[in-house]
């Protein structure tokens, strides 16, 4: 008899414990190493709707892995400036089945590089700007705001501040000249009913292609509402 209970006493330390007892199989680690790709493979979704940078991670503050129960899992990665450039943190949320089980905020050392404009040469305000003028060179942009990359961004455009060598050249510092000047002889052309009338006026006001600006027709004095179409052309405006 006291054989058979000892079998039995063994037989129950031996046997599996019940399914709720262990806790741990409702639960699966998300780890750094996959912490870590989840991040990359954002990083190169990114890159490839910029077709002019190439983004990368210089360091990456791994958080501790953590446990989530088990589904299906989807990640979904936050950062802290829209267009990830310029972040230093992003948020990874975790979801499960649809339902955010977790949110880390990640400490990270972006890099943007890019071919942009930089000044080849002391440039002067007012300068118009041409192929003598800039060199495009790679550097890391994350920090600059809408730099040019392509030389359309650049040439035929004026600085509206001086440059020094080297320097990059943002958007912001540059526009293109005004094609009409005040006082400029204008022909103002006006369609009606399929026939393009015409008329000689007078620019009242520096005018860039496409913008609108006053002109005086000569003939009868009266000032109108042209769009600026080329130099010395314009339409009017209804």
């Amino acid at each position: 008899m006291r054989t058979l209970l000892t079998i039995i006493m063994l037989l129950a330390m031996l046997s599996p414990a019940p399914a709720q007892a262990r806790s741990g199989d409702a639960e699966q680690l998300i780890s750094r190493q996959e912490i870590r790709q989840i991040l990359k493979d954002y990083l190169a979704d990114e890159s490839a709707r910029l077709p002019h940078i190439e983004l990368r991670f210089k360091s990456i503050a791994l958080p501790e892995p953590y446990p989530v129960p088990r589904g299906r899992i989807d990640h979904q990665v936050i950062p802290a400036k829209p267009g990830v450039i310029g972040s230093r943190r992003v948020t990874l949320l975790t979801r499960v089945d649809g339902q955010v089980v977790h949110n880390e905020s990640i400490r990270v050392e972006l890099e943007a590089l890019a071919e942009i404009a930089v000044a080849a040469d002391n440039l002067r305000r007012g300068d118009k700007l041409g192929p003598e003028d800039i060199s495009f060179q790679q550097q890391d942009i994350s920090r600059l705001r809408q730099p040019l990359f392509t030389a359309d961004d650049v040439y035929g455009k004026r600085l509206k501040r001086s440059l020094r060598l080297g320097r990059p050249l943002l958007r912001k510092q540059v526009e293109f000249p005004p094609v009409i000047k005040r006082g400029d002889r204008v022909v103002i052309q006006v369609q009606r009913q399929g026939l393009m009338l015409s008329a000689i006026g007078e620019a009242k006001q520096d005018g860039r292609q496409d913008e609108t600006i006053r002109v005086m027709n000569s003939n009868s004095r009266k000032e109108v509402l042209c769009r600026v179409i080329a130099p010395g052309l314009v339409t009017v405006e209804f």
